[in-house]
């Protein structure tokens, strides 16, 4: 295996244990123990934390070295507001899709719909992703693009709290079936209400998670 493909795998295993809460918010990480957890050495271990730490999902603390980032009402606020801004000014870009290109979001948002009973939120969440850049990549606006990936990488954790219950999920997958059918109608005020409805869902979902994460 590839140093590239092992640092990978470890930011792959180590971002699973933090959204599913094995790796809880202000927790030190231990090299040497994650190590002999995840049969790593600590040279591609660090690199996958380094990768982390710019994703938001870990903190370096002088001293102390990476700590899980905890999550605050505060930060949610800030990301719902740079969602909104961003994906509207993408889809108001957007060519509208042809036949494969429905067709490909159908078949993501169906695999995500099987996944709703299931404890796959890691595996729903990465569908999620796909399913939105599938409909961003419809825009020409490649920067943009690469500035919201960047804040969802920021947001995976109140993702992971929102996407926690299968009514959640289900709820998702509807949402998505409105944006299908809007993109398929090709009316783009209809397209931007549904859009606007499921982001708004989706911060009030992790919001609530938040909220009883500190009760």
């Amino acid at each position: 295996m590839s140093t590239r493909v092992g640092t990978e795998r470890i930011i792959a295993e180590l971002r699973k244990l933090i959204l599913l809460g094995e790796l809880l918010p202000g927790e030190q990480l231990r090299q040497e123990e994650l190590s002999q957890r995840l049969g790593v050495s600590r040279v591609p271990l660090r690199e996958a934390f380094l990768v982390l730490a710019n994703q938001g999902l870990l903190v370096h603390r002088p001293n102390q070295g990476f700590v899980v980032a905890k999550r605050t009402a505060f930060e949610l606020n800030q990301l719902h507001m740079l969602h909104a801004l961003l994906e509207t000014e993408l889809n108001a870009s957007i060519h509208w899709p042809d036949k494969a290109a429905l067709e490909h979001l159908r078949s993501l948002n169906a695999e995500m719909g099987e996944k709703v009973d299931r404890s796959e939120v890691v595996e729903f969440i990465d569908l999620n992703h796909e399913f939105h850049l599938s409909v961003w990549r419809l825009s020409p606006l490649n920067l943009v693009i690469t500035e919201v990936e960047r804040v969802w990488a920021l947001s995976d954790a109140y993702f992971a709290s929102n996407y926690a219950s299968p009514e959640r999920r289900a709820q998702a997958v509807e949402h998505h079936a409105h944006i299908i059918d809007a993109l398929q109608s090709q009316d783009m005020e209809l397209f931007q209400k549904v859009s606007a409805e499921h982001r708004d869902d989706t911060r009030g979902g992790a919001d609530a998670a938040l909220t009883r994460d500190r009760a």
